[in-house]
């Protein structure tokens, strides 16, 4: 009998972690973190020991403790014993952290599907990450013991990388009883996907995050359209916002904030989440539009150069300017040290160091000279840069964030205002659109799916869906659903 477990995501929104259980095969769609768990226990400067393995993450609940999942390494280290493969495959639906940020335990021999573009924007969290737990792509394999080439002894060896078996799935792929094929939907980053599953027992459709007013909303609409047709058994919906009316179209932000950027004689300070592409786009075409560069840092840079050769519709690295964040010495943007000096500041971070030299490349200096030639780009941990850059009177600031939805948000947010007013960008402006789609549009899909069974994640309401489906199923954590 093919059967559905729920090791997160219900009741809560992201830590998205489903198994999917038939006679011959077990998958798992997304491991992600639950934030709102995670938050309960550690933060920014309380975070869980690598020492430990996965010890700290089982303490509190944050991961199933499942054998033959983990990484050896971090098992081996505990004192448990060495566990067989007991996993098919892990099936990903996107690269946001609630999805994906758990796959750094995972043993290195599980395949792991997903999108080019969310492989990509792994591979930058990978490369430019300081978590400590951004083993995406590559696992480091750790605590392991060499003999000295003399011959007197044993010493740690150096953390060597392993490569995963990660996989990118074009459309369909079969595993034994079980047939995935995984479809583009518009979300706030690229490479987002559903899934329409075929099993013995009967079709699944698992929505991923998903939205219809986004730049690619048809993607979604096809995903629907198609997943209508199998009639499934059940539906895996998210309900973000099941409980939200109507949502602004990247359109309406777009010309929202050229309202904004015309009306400015100084700099244009802008937030907007790191990976969303389309939020990108958005503010790209308004500075095109209003005579401006979007000022966007090397993270971001670099997520453009790995997406360059992937079909997602992205801006290169022409279309921006790339600021140049001040390290360790600071001499960035300086004349009276020597080249070679100033790229030491950089050594740590090999990935950016091409971008120093690149012809997008900007300084602080560049900025505080001309700041009515910018739209600058500047998150809660770049707030740091205004010292440098001292926008003029006359100048904005325009937060494209979501609001803050927990304590540590609100206290984040209470000190984002404090450097605001500080520089005179307080008042600001608010304009955001979601990645997930309305209450209403979440009812139509239900509707035009008419699953047997529907199963609400991602959502802290998954009894709203009650109100207009009698099939809806509530799940709790750790249970399973036979189909």
């Amino acid at each position: 009998m093919t059967a559905l477990t729920f090791y997160g995501g219900v009741e809560e929104i992201g830590g998205n972690k489903i198994l999917l259980q038939t006679k011959n095969s077990k998958i798992f769609f997304d491991f992600g973190m639950s934030f709102k768990r995670a938050g309960l226990y550690f933060s920014e400067f309380l975070q869980p020991r690598k020492l430990n393995g996965i010890g700290d993450f089982l303490e509190f609940g944050l991961i199933p403790d499942l054998s033959g999942l983990y990484r050896t390494d971090y098992l081996k280290h505990m004192g448990r014993k060495e566990e067989e493969r007991k996993y098919d495959a892990v099936f990903l639906t996107h690269a946001h952290a609630d999805h994906i940020s758990y796959v750094h335990h995972l043993r290195e021999d599980i395949p792991i599907y997903s999108s080019e573009a969310t492989e990509k924007i792994m591979q930058a969290l990978e490369d430019t990450g300081s978590s400590g737990f951004t083993d995406f792509i590559h696992l480091k394999v750790n605590f392991k013991l060499e003999e000295r080439k003399k011959g007197e002894g044993l010493k740690r060896m150096r953390g060597y990388k392993v490569k995963r078996d990660f996989r990118i799935i074009k459309q369909e792929i079969k595993i034994d009883d079980i047939k995935v094929t995984a479809l583009p939907v518009d979300h706030s980053l690229p490479g987002a996907l559903g899934y329409i599953i075929e099993t013995p027992d009967g079709p699944i459709v698992y929505t991923g995050d998903l939205r219809f007013h986004g730049y690619q909303r048809e993607l979604t609409e096809r995903f629907i359209e198609k997943a209508s047709r199998i009639k499934p058994k059940v539906l895996i919906i998210e309900g973000t916002r099941i409980g939200e009316k109507g949502a602004l179209s990247e359109e309406k932000l777009g010309e929202r904030v050229y309202e904004v950027v015309k009306r400015t004689k100084g700099l244009v300070v802008v937030n907007f989440p790191m990976r969303d592409l389309d939020r990108m786009k958005s503010f790209l075409k308004v500075a095109q539009r209003t005579g401006r560069r979007l000022v966007i840092n090397t993270k971001q840079a670099y997520l453009l150069k790995l997406l360059s050769g992937v079909n997602c519709d992205c801006p290169s690295l022409e279309d921006v300017g790339i600021y140049i964040q001040r390290k360790t010495w600071g001499l960035i943007g300086r004349d009276d040290f020597p080249e070679d000096i100033i790229r030491q500041d950089y050594s740590r971070y090999p990935w950016e160091l091409e971008f120093i030299d690149h012809s997008s490349a900007l300084t602080y200096r560049d900025i505080r000279n001309n700041p009515e030639h910018f739209i600058f780009r500047c998150d809660f941990f770049e707030l740091k840069e205004l010292i440098d850059i001292r926008p003029p009177r006359q100048s904005c600031y325009v937060r494209s964030v979501t609001e803050p939805f927990d304590e540590e948000m609100e206290i984040e947010k209470k000190k984002a205002d404090n450097w605001l007013k500080h520089f005179g960008l307080y008042p600001y402006e608010q304009i955001h659109c979601s990645g997930h789609a309305s209450g209403e549009e979440l009812v139509k899909i239900a509707r035009e799916l008419h699953p047997q069974i529907l199963i609400p994640v991602h959502t802290e309401h998954p009894h709203l869906f009650k109100k207009f489906y009698k099939n809806t199923r509530i799940v709790k954590e750790g249970e399973t659903v036979f189909i």
